[in-house]
């Protein structure tokens, strides 16, 4: 009976450790994310930031300097790769072509679905709207002149993901099996700057400000939010510069009009997606 119940506890030990093939310790990154509308502060898909704009959120300073950058995801009509808490972006940037990058990441509610992942780029939680979401990305870059964003190369996609072994380990498999099923989402175009808050308390915190409106801009809607990033180790800080950051921009009071992942969302814009 003694041996049965050390063999009962053994199990137990056991099936705690494996609960999580990452464990939650391992994200040390964390990013947060506010919606804002901009009203008519901002023409649509604004490459300036206006006088008006300035004015309204005139808690920040941000940058004059723009970031230009067009993304796409790509998956099957049923979403396969969702189903594996996996989205495949390719995004070219257009300031600095040499960084467009192709990103493979698990995300999901928990780390629990994600399987037994090594050698990520990051593991991180994003906070969008008080909502919470584990992430594990992989990066890897390619030219723009090799593969175009607006009518993705899927093939071309895939070998260059091949190249590097932990990312086609995630998605070698569904790849073989749906191939001849996959198309790209819609292009979004992103418009960003940099800056920081003028609270003296978080002024050494990056916050960027993103525009994403459809490349073709249709339909014609505008996703907008303020971000920041920094490590687990400063969370306190950085969850009293969300709370400060939240309030100020819900005192200007301008409607949203969109809110959650912008991945998401460009996933239920987009045609021939099922799910």
């Amino acid at each position: 009976m003694r041996n049965n119940l050390f063999l009962i506890g053994l199990v137990n030990v056991c099936l705690s450790s494996s609960a999580y093939a990452l464990s939650p310790d391992a994200f040390t990154s964390l990013e947060y994310h506010v919606n804002t509308g901009t009203a008519k502060t901002l023409p649509y898909a604004a490459s300036k930031q206006t006088d008006d704009f300035k004015q309204a959120f005139n808690f920040i300073d941000l940058e004059e300097r723009l970031k230009v950058k067009l993304v796409t995801y790509i998956d099957t009509p049923n979403r396969a790769f969702k189903a594996k808490s996996i989205n495949i972006r390719v995004r070219e940037d257009l300031s600095k072509p040499r960084k467009s990058k192709i990103t493979v990441k698990l995300r999901a509610a928990d780390p629990q679905s994600f399987g037994d992942v090594s050698n990520y780029r990051k593991a991180e939680i994003d906070y969008t709207e008080g909502k919470a979401a584990y992430s594990v990305s992989y990066d890897i870059p390619y030219s723009p002149a090799d593969i175009d964003v607006k009518n993705v190369d899927m093939e071309a996609v895939f070998a260059i993901l091949k190249r590097n072994t932990a990312m086609w380990e995630i998605v070698g498999d569904i790849y073989e099996a749906n191939k001849a099923d996959l198309i790209q989402t819609m292009v979004m175009r992103t418009h960003g700057w940099e800056g920081t808050v003028k609270d003296k308390r978080f002024d050494d915190v990056e916050v960027d400000f993103q525009v994403w409106t459809p490349y073709y801009r249709k339909p014609r809607i505008s996703f907008n939010e303020f971000s920041f990033k920094g490590h687990v180790k400063d969370k306190a800080r950085l969850e009293e510069m969300y709370q400060h950051l939240y309030q100020q921009i819900e005192a200007v009071g301008y409607e949203h009009g969109h809110s959650g992942s912008k991945t998401s969302s460009t996933f239920k814009m987009s045609k021939g997606f099922t799910k």
